[in-house]
């Protein structure tokens, strides 16, 4: 009975090795960017996890979470193919050559949009983005923002200061993703009241979100677009943002 017990646990090793093999990790930062990542110690929510976690329903393969990483170690690790996936960034925020050189892309997953937020009754023209100017813009420290050679940063330590800085007319706009925007006057009580005293403008970049796969991956790309495809059909992906900014 022993030698048969022995027998069962090395048949069985290899089968789940075997089937871990076949899972692909993808990278979770533990730099918060709310409501994309919400990060909580070792607890992960968050637009974004939840993307994942419906492209599972529709994908044979296990989507496993990395364990919460600083950005940068993170990117190493998909460099390492230690993870092989990345939910969800626009090609442009990883193109330098040695990461480029290891990515293939999904089809989008999602549209993010940047917006020029401004002191209530104080906004100023905005067409092109020479139109910025001169003008004094509250960002993220060490965020970098498309049109920032014509504007004098003025940098918060995050969205939330970066808010308040403004609605305290101590910047003359803000550039924010229209989401995150959304969701931090909501779910957020220090912000209380700062609703009141700002207004959203004009788009001012658009990027397109992609899952970023690994190329030693690329047999996940086709099952993945058409997980997208059909979570894109279905309002799946829809719902799962709005459940985050209140459209629903």
């Amino acid at each position: 009975m022993k030698d048969l017990a022995r027998w069962v646990v090395w048949v069985l090793l290899p089968l789940s090795f075997y089937a871990q093999a076949d899972a692909a990790r993808y990278a979770v930062t533990s730099e918060s960017w709310e409501p994309y990542w919400i990060v909580r110690g070792s607890a992960v929510s968050g637009i974004l996890s939840d993307v994942m976690q419906a492209l599972q329903v529709h994908v044979d393969e296990p989507l496993l979470p990395d364990r919460p990483l600083p950005p940068l170690r993170a990117q190493k690790q998909f460099l390492q193919a230690k993870v092989q996936l990345e939910c969800c960034v626009s090609m442009a925020w990883r193109a330098s050559p040695e990461q480029a050189e290891v990515s293939l892309w999904s089809d989008t997953v999602l549209e993010a949009e940047e917006v020029l937020v401004f002191p209530v009754g104080r906004a100023f023209p905005f067409g092109k983005l020479q139109d910025l100017q001169g003008h004094t813009i509250a960002t993220v420290r060490g965020y970098g923002y498309i049109g920032s050679e014509y504007f004098i940063r003025s940098d918060s330590p995050d969205s939330k200061s970066q808010l308040l800085r403004l609605a305290q007319g101590r910047a003359e706009a803000a550039i924010i993703d229209r989401v995150e925007l959304a969701y931090l006057l909501r779910e957020h009580a220090e912000l209380k009241g700062v609703a009141g005293r700002i207004e959203s403008g004009p788009v001012i970049n658009r990027s397109a979100l992609r899952i970023r796969v690994h190329r030693s991956r690329a047999d996940l790309l086709e099952p993945l677009n058409a997980a997208i495809a059909t979570l894109r059909k279905d309002g799946t992906l829809t719902g799962i943002v709005e459940r985050y900014t209140g459209g629903r």
